[in-house]
């Protein structure tokens, strides 16, 4: 079993410390990947874009450690100090990946240790050839302070704190696809939606989809009365069960723009080829003119060109 000792002594004293502070909104984003620094009273991560340069794989993996000694922005400090050398990277096809540090990693320790590794898993695992991270230090697996190995870690392993309104949430990068003006195309929306727990990628972008967009020239493709029900997963397949106000199309949006809004945004998550679409637990035969009978695939051909 992985052990996270020293994330929950972390975690606990950031709460307690936190106070009460204002929910954030989902934001836009654009650029590359997120860095992760630590801030300067060393309580949390704040981030900062990077537009990388090497390819996918070990390159940019070496690329990005190099990068997390080099902050960008004055309330950063680097992740990876002067200190600690940088490792070697080694990438499994599973997306494992093992990086081997020498004895200067013992140099750092305590709550900025744990700021260091969060720091570097949640940013190697962004790219697309990584997926979890193991830490070796002098040949052997990295202990935490119960002298139990730490193990594999993934980015979920650790509760982002950045930017001021932030209350510990962990945050979705998802694409959003909203209406334009006349709601004949889908015009795509990269969002950073902030979440608390473990819900289904499916359920927040589907949220976030009915809540409406934050970009002022898209426009929303469902009522804001419309409830999600339930979604699941299985088989590549995405069944999504909406409320009964599902059918009361906007009359501006055609129906076409409405069912591949819902699509195109879950086929954007990993594993997601089609969806089927329930209304109130059951399979609606038509949705306008829809055949709603049928799984959907994602379609491109009604997207705006930029």
């Amino acid at each position: 079993m992985k052990q996270k000792g020293w994330i929950v002594v972390f975690v606990l004293a950031l709460l307690l410390s936190a106070g009460c502070k204002k929910n954030p909104e989902p934001t836009l984003w654009e650029g590359d990947i997120l860095v992760y620094y630590p801030d300067k009273e060393e309580t949390g991560l704040s981030e900062e874009w990077y537009d990388t340069k090497a390819p996918e794989g070990t390159k940019l993996a070496v690329e990005l450690l190099t990068k997390l000694r080099m902050p960008s922005k004055d309330g950063h400090i680097p992740a990876i100090p002067e200190t600690v050398a940088l490792p070697e990277v080694f990438i499994e096809a599973s997306g494992l990946t093992t990086l081997l540090f020498d004895e200067s990693y013992g140099t750092v320790t305590g709550i900025r240790e744990v700021l260091m590794r969060a720091a570097i898993v949640k940013t190697l695992c962004q790219t697309e050839k990584i997926d979890s991270v193991v830490f070796y230090v002098a040949g052997q697996p990295l202990m935490n302070n119960e002298k139990m190995p730490v193990g594999i870690m993934k980015e979920t392993d650790f509760i982002d704190s950045t930017g001021p309104d932030a209350n510990y949430y962990q945050f979705l990068y998802a694409k959003i696809y909203y209406t334009n003006e006349d709601g004949t195309a889908l015009l795509a929306s990269n969002l950073k939606i902030p979440y608390i727990g473990s819900e289904a990628e499916e359920k927040i972008v589907l949220q976030q989809l009915i809540n409406g967009p934050v970009a002022s020239e898209m426009y929303p493709v469902l009522s804001e009365d419309v409830k999600l029900l339930s979604v699941s997963t299985k088989d590549n397949v995405c069944t999504v069960d909406f409320s009964k106000e599902f059918l009361d199309k906007l009359p501006e949006v055609s129906e076409e723009i409405v069912i591949y809004s819902v699509v195109n945004t879950l086929a954007e998550l990993p594993g997601i080829y089609q969806v089927q679409f329930l209304v109130e637990g059951k399979q609606e035969k038509l949705y306008q003119k829809m055949d709603l009978s049928v799984p959907y695939e994602r379609n491109l051909n009604v997207i705006e060109e930029e």
